[in-house]
């Protein structure tokens, strides 16, 4: 089975996987846990006679909460407007060897057994190289491809790197 598709990747799909990253790693659920305790010692001393204290934490917990999205948002812009791979489309070819993409003159396979894994997001189809890299295939751009890319990538990864729900669309 072979399928064949190309993509655009925008700012927003690469804010999507560095959101997805940031926090489904250990940092970013420390993020969140510093900024939950942070909103409750603001609750705590909230009723208390030091009303500076309160308003400090609470602004400490929203930084938390802000300052990561914001510089994500500020790098995936700076990712895409900076490489010249994004400039143009990508041509993908999924079968029975691996993953290949292409664009222009280069050309690039990454075989099966060299897949990380791959997890389909609401967004995003992320065909990670390893923990910290990934292709970001935008799952509007493949709704017609999505279940051939799943079949394909079922057929040859074990089930612990395979992370694909069945149905296509989930907006």
């Amino acid at each position: 089975m072979k399928t064949e598709f190309d993509i655009q990747l925008h700012t927003i799909d690469m804010y999507r996987y560095n959101l997805y990253h940031a926090y489904t790693t250990a940092s970013g659920y420390l993020a969140l846990l510093a900024s939950a305790l942070a909103f409750a010692a603001a609750g705590k001393a909230w009723g208390q006679a030091d009303a500076s204290r309160a308003l400090m934490c609470a602004a400490l917990g929203v930084l938390l909460l802000v300052y990561t999205p914001v510089t994500l948002y500020l790098r995936s812009k700076q990712q895409v407007a900076g490489s010249p791979v994004f400039k143009n489309a990508l041509h993908y070819t999924i079968d029975d060897t691996g993953i290949t993409t292409s664009q222009g003159e280069m050309s690039s396979t990454l075989e099966w057994s060299q897949v990380y894994r791959i997890v389909a997001t609401k967004h995003n189809i992320l065909v990670c190289i390893n923990p910290r890299n990934a292709f970001i295939i935008p799952r509007a751009q493949v709704v017609q491809e999505y279940d051939a890319i799943r079949r394909t990538a079922r057929e040859h990864l074990e089930t612990y790197r395979f992370k694909m729900k069945e149905n296509g669309m989930r907006l």
